[in-house]
């Protein structure tokens, strides 16, 4: 196994954590649109919009865990072929 392909599982599995911290922080910020503009006459879209909100807060802490374990293991393994 080259050196190349055995990395290449840490750099996708960073590139698929920090997506999916883009997306949470995107969703979120739609989240927060929704909430701003929101009305106690559309309170089921505001609620929507907090839960919604607090699901992609776990999501984007979910992705971050990821990719501070996906760094770990590449810097592991770069000092193992070191």
């Amino acid at each position: 196994m080259s050196g190349i392909s055995s990395m290449g599982f840490g750099s996708t599995a960073m590139q698929n954590a920090q997506f999916g911290i883009s997306q949470g922080m995107a969703n979120l910020s739609r989240d927060a649109q929704a909430i701003a503009s929101g009305s106690v006459a559309n309170g089921n879209a505001v609620t929507d919009a907090l839960v919604d909100a607090q699901t992609q807060k776990l999501d984007v802490e979910a992705s971050v865990t990821a990719l501070k374990i996906a760094d770990q293991t590449l810097g592991s393994l770069l000092d193992i072929m070191a």
